[in-house]
């Protein structure tokens, strides 16, 4: 079923601007030299109008011109008593600004989705860049898929470790996200590469599984993860983060760390 759409959809565009190009440069040159600057003008108007908005507005917009413009042809129908030659004339000039109308509405909503998609595709790529390009986290997605094996070993080979969860939700909302940016920085300068893993749970919570850390090492790692903290924030930023700490003992899912008691 795709495969037989796919190619219409991608000529849809294209077949789109051609439509809109043709009727315009058709209803252009049947105007008289009085009206074709008022000609121009609307349909320079609607263009611009048509892009500017929504996919929604750019919709009723077509049926509000679509409405309006029935009406004038038939006020002016009645008022100038057209012939029955004026009157086809005036029949096939409506259809073809419809269609013009309709050709614009379609550029309108293709130009609207890819600006939509290109603004979330740019802020994906900001967050791939910052959490994992520059400070080496992992998204929620990934943390999850890497942590679920190392949890799996472990508790095959009944190694110990621990999982951590920092919540910054209590930061102010104009310095939280620069706190989630460095507190990520400092727990992963801080921790073992090759070991221990760090992700992004959500907008304001950091998560950290380490793998092969008893309670003695815990304390070693806790009391460096703290120093390296101090360094990047702000005191009062500092204390209002929210540790919770469990410990790791043949968990086999992030699931059941996240509950916490």
């Amino acid at each position: 079923m795709n495969t037989r759409t796919a190619p219409w959809q991608r000529l849809q565009l294209p077949a789109a601007a051609v439509v809109w190009l043709v009727t315009a440069s058709v209803l252009l040159g049947f105007q008289t030299e009085t009206r074709l600057i008022t000609m121009t003008i609307l349909l320079a108007g609607c263009a611009v109008l048509f892009f500017s908005v929504a996919d929604r507005t750019a919709f009723f917009l077509y049926i509000l011109f679509t409405l309006v413009t029935v009406f004038y042809f038939l006020y002016l129908a009645f008022a100038e008593g057209w012939s029955p030659g004026e009157q086809a004339a005036g029949i096939g000039l409506h259809f073809l600004f419809l269609l013009h109308l309709f050709a614009l509405y379609s550029l309108a909503k293709y130009v609207f989705s890819y600006r939509k998609e290109n603004a979330a595709l740019k802020e994906r790529v900001e967050e791939l860049r910052e959490f994992i390009s520059e400070q080496g986290v992992l998204t929620k997605r990934e943390f999850e898929k890497q942590a679920t094996l190392v949890l799996s070993a472990m508790a095959r080979h009944e190694e110990s470790g621990y999982f951590l969860k920092a919540d910054l939700s209590e930061l102010r909302r104009s310095a939280r996200k620069q706190a989630v940016l460095a507190s990520s920085a400092a727990i992963y300068g801080t921790l073992r590469k090759q070991y221990d893993l760090v992700g992004q749970w959500d907008g304001t919570t950091l998560v950290v599984v380490l793998q092969h850390v008893g309670e003695e090492g815990f304390a070693v790692v806790e009391g460096r993860l703290q120093e390296a903290m101090a360094r990047q924030l702000e005191p009062d930023a500092l204390e209002r983060i929210r540790w919770e700490t469990r410990r790791i003992d043949g968990q086999r899912s992030i699931g059941e760390l996240l509950v916490i008691a």
